[in-house]
C-alpha cells in the first residue's frame, strides 16, 4: 500500500484506466473521459485528496481516495471513491486494506464520517463496506450515464 503524489500521475492513470475498463458502471467518469486527460489533468487529480494504490508482486491491483468536498459534504465529512480492486486480487484483503487507508486518513484528518456512494447490482462492494462498518443511509442518486442504476449512500462514523 501507498499513498501517490502528483508525480506517479502515470501509475495512477495506468489503474485507473484498467477500473473503468473493466467496471464502467461502479464510476462516474467514463473511460473516453478519462482516456482524454492531459498530464495536468492526472496530477490535478492526485493532488486533491489522498489517493492509495495497492500492490502485489510491484503490480498495482486497486487504489482509493479519500477527499473533501463531495456531494452534500461539510468539513465534518470525508469521501471515499474511485474504490477498485482488480479481479486477479479479490478475495485477497486487497479491498479491506484500501478501505482502512482511506478510513485512516480521514480519521487522521479529524474527520467524524467517512461517506460513499455504491452502484445497484454491486453487491460485492456493498458487503465489502458493510464489513467495515459502513451503512446505508437510505440517500440514493441517479446514476450519472444509465437511468437503469442508482447509487446508494453509505457512511461510517469514526470514533474521535
Amino acid at each position: 500500500m501507498r499513498r501517490l503524489g502528483p508525480d506517479d500521475w502515470p501509475a495512477y492513470r495506468a489503474i485507473r484506466l484498467a477500473m473503468l475498463r473493466d467496471s464502467p458502471d461502479a464510476f462516474r467518469t467514463s473511460y473516453d473521459e478519462a482516456a482524454a486527460l492531459v498530464e495536468a489533468g492526472w496530477r490535478q487529480r492526485l493532488a486533491g485528496g489522498a489517493t492509495f494504490v495497492a500492490e502485489l508482486g510491484g503490480e498495482a491491483v486497486g487504489s482509493v481516495t479519500c477527499w473533501v468536498g463531495g456531494r452534500g459534504s461539510t468539513q465534518d465529512v470525508a469521501d471515499l471513491g474511485a474504490m477498485y480492486v482488480a479481479p486477479s486480487a479479490r478475495g485477497r484483503g486487497v479491498g479491506e486494506a484500501l478501505v482502512r487507508a482511506a478510513v485512516g486518513e480521514a480519521r487522521a484528518e479529524g474527520r467524524r464520517v467517512v461517506r460513499l456512494e455504491v452502484v445497484s447490482g454491486n453487491d460485492g462492494a456493498r458487503a465489502l463496506y458493510e464489513r467495515m462498518g459502513f451503512h446505508a443511509t437510505g440517500v440514493t442518486v441517479p446514476h450519472a450515464r444509465r437511468a437503469d442504476l442508482h447509487d446508494a449512500q453509505m457512511e461510517c462514523r469514526l470514533e474521535p
